[in-house]
């Protein structure tokens, strides 16, 4: 996006790039002085703090940065200006010497600037202040119009052409720095648990594991590579090859559609540990993420009670929710339990239902107390979401705004809208588990016994509640003390859990929804909930020849905040076993052309093992209180996945590829 500046100064960018000035021979005597400077003597903290010594002593001061502003005059002989160190502190320049060339200075040009602080003789006595006195300045590299054209207000907006310059800016380069903390973080404590880092290949082979791979040709006919979408299969072989505990800072791959989310490369925490399971990949994945909270940003991490499902402070352990719990009670398979929200499952009141498979009617409440409603208005502001198609294309949930005239009759507007029929002996049951009052709303929707759809109707609400409503609605605490450590508010809480418990396989779910917007699910086709080389929990391998879809999964997702920060699972380390998934379960005609590989090591005596993979892009972007994670990757793509500052992807001509079997073609290739 453009940064906000008038027509004319975008026009003046524009007229920049698209003009460049003729080509002149270059002046030496300046380039050479532009590499002879003296290094910085101080920092711009160190000046601010020690300014009285340093006024005292009459020390000279060296220091190199960027101009932050531009400058202003104030007299013909006194200029002020505003210099920015490396380390992103901002120095206020006193220039009665050199104002002619103060006044020249473009904003984001370098620097070096001599001189020492002052008592400044207007402040008063019981509150002294000091300037810095500028003596001599040195312009080592003036910026272009483009880099004093641009807001220094709204940084976040500026062209991504520019993305170096943005990335000058404080707020990138704290990013910067804490993405680069976090690292160390991460790596001292799995170097101090005995993990060993190890690099593996980007040039892969393409293999069935979800989204849609980058293909790599070679100038043999026929054969790509692939980029990895993870290192899941060599991590596997290093199991397999005696390596004991694994872990990468890696970087990944997938041709999927983007979002505010998702990046065509990312970068993962990726790790593995032989002769382990869950439990204990669990346990180094809690010390990891626990000491990135405290050393990273000094938060402490809360999880849930169990017994009284309000917040508590944890001490390195984060509170387990199966998959069915979170589905039934939050509608998603990643809550946000900074919220008290819940669903209501009122299937023991319904007598009939129009849809067999959706057979569970549930509600949500949204409590009058918890609504920004005017005392004049009477419209919630989720009415307006429902009907916004970019946010429900079908299953839109029904919505009864609770009067005195409908508390004990609110269900029959359900009926008549849903066709549901509910069990006459048994609505004051239902009414008392509801409790409603005037003024609250209520949300209806269906869904399965079991649910394969995930977010539901009502869960897809719920997200848009806390969204709509952020500072409401919030889960209390076990103790007072934990409270008051936390500022109260929804962007200082940081709730963590596992999510457990996982169906092992989905059916396959058929692209065209029903003409009454029920999802259609092949039944006969199962996918990898999580990927195929999950274990299946010990108690149900029994099922997976006849019951697949009963079975769960030792499959974990650690979710922060309604984010999945991370997701690992106990693998597959039995040769037969995993061959049957591939083959019988999964239906995958060419399982050992494209696994074969990984067959024949999980048959060399490879040891159990498990692991799991952090988003890390996704972890600082939350560390940060972004929603995006282009704001902590230095140079992220847009949303189209290209890079407007290098020009990628770009074209290639033919005589580049005639080598490689592909043939470009002016419009796409028809199928």
């Amino acid at each position: 996006m453009r940064s906000k500046k008038s027509n004319s100064d975008i026009d003046t960018i524009n007229e920049y790039k698209s003009k460049p000035e003729e080509l002149q021979p270059p002046v030496f005597e300046d380039i050479i002085a532009r590499f002879q400077f003296d290094r910085s003597t101080h920092s711009v903290d160190s000046i601010l703090v020690n300014a009285a010594t340093l006024a005292q002593t009459g020390e000279e001061i060296i220091i190199n940065g960027w101009v932050d502003r531009k400058p202003k005059k104030r007299s013909k002989t006194l200029t002020f200006s505003k210099l920015r160190d490396v380390n992103n502190d901002i120095l206020q320049l006193v220039d009665t010497n050199y104002p002619s060339i103060s006044r020249t200075l473009k904003n984001e040009s370098a620097i070096s600037v001599r001189g020492f602080m002052e008592l400044n003789p207007e402040a008063p006595s019981d509150s002294p202040a000091y300037d810095f006195k500028v003596t001599a300045i040195q312009v080592l590299n003036e910026a272009s119009i483009i880099g004093s054209q641009l807001s220094p207000t709204d940084t976040k907006n500026w062209p991504q052409e520019y993305r170096y310059l943005q990335l000058r800016q404080p707020y990138f380069q704290q990013s910067i720095r804490l993405r680069s903390k976090v690292m160390s973080i991460c790596r001292s404590v799995l170097d101090s648990r005995g993990f060993l880092e190890i690099e593996t290949p980007l040039l892969f082979k393409s293999t069935p594991e979800g989204a849609r791979e980058f293909l790599v040709p070679t100038r043999k006919r026929g054969l790509m590579y692939a980029l990895p979408q993870s290192p899941q299969q060599y991590k596997q072989l290093l199991m397999a090859s005696g390596v004991n505990r694994y872990y990468q800072i890696a970087k990944c791959f997938r041709d999927e559609n983007l979002r505010q989310d998702r990046q065509p490369e990312f970068t993962q925490l990726d790790l593995e540990m032989s002769f382990s399971n869950g439990s204990d990949v669990m346990a180094i994945v809690q010390e990891v993420v626990f000491n990135v909270w405290k050393r990273g940003i000094n938060k402490n991490l809360l999880t849930l009670d169990k017994d009284t499902r309000k917040l508590i402070k944890s001490d390195g352990v984060f509170s387990p929710l199966t998959y069915y719990e979170a589905l039934t009670k939050f509608g998603i398979d990643k809550p946000d339990l900074r919220y008290e929200l819940e669903l209501i499952t009122l299937k023991e009141y319904v007598a009939a239902m129009p849809n067999a498979e959706f057979s569970v009617f549930e509600v949500l409440k949204l409590p009058k107390e918890s609504q920004k409603i005017s005392e004049n208005s009477c419209i919630c502001p989720l009415e307006k979401t429902l009907l916004d198609r970019k946010e429900y294309k079908s299953r839109v949930p029904n919505m009864v705004r609770i009067t005195s005239d409908n508390m004990t009759t609110w269900h029959q507007e359900f009926a008549s809208v849903q066709g549901i029929q509910f069990s006459e002996t048994k609505i004051d049951l239902m009414l008392d588990k509801v409790n409603v009052q005037p003024g609250d709303v209520l949300f209806g929707s269906t869904r399965q016994e079991f649910p394969y759809e995930n977010p539901t109707p009502l869960g897809r609400l719920r997200q848009l509640a806390i969204k709509e409503f952020p500072e409401q609605n919030l889960r209390g605490f076990v103790h007072e003390t934990d409270r008051l450590e936390c500022v109260v508010g929804s962007k200082d809480i940081f709730i963590a859990s596992w999510v457990v418990d996982f169906p092992l396989f989905n059916p396959n779910e058929i692209s065209e929804s029903s003409a009454d917007g029920f999802p259609v699910y092949d039944y006969q086709n199962l996918v990898s909930t999580h990927h195929p080389f999950t274990m299946a929990q010990s108690r149900d391998c029994a099922l997976l020849e006849r019951q697949p879809l009963k079975v769960r999964g030792q499959h974990y997702d650690l979710v922060i905040n309604g984010t999945e920060v991370g997701g690992g699972s106990t693998r597959i380390h039995d040769t037969q076993l995993q061959d049957y998934i591939f083959q019988k379960i999964l239906k995958i005609t060419n399982a050992h052309e494209l696994f074969g590989h990984l067959l024949r090591a999980l048959g060399t005596g490879c040891p159990p093992h498990a692991g799991l993979a952090i988003g890390f892009d996704r972890m600082i972007a939350m560390l940060r209180g972004t929603d995006s994670i282009r704001d902590v990757i230095p140079f992220p793509k847009t949303i189209t996945g290209a890079d407007p500052m290098i020009g990628s992807p770009s074209r290639v001509v033919a005589s580049q590829v005639k080598d490689y079997y592909i043939q470009v073609t002016e419009k796409p290739l028809k199928n």
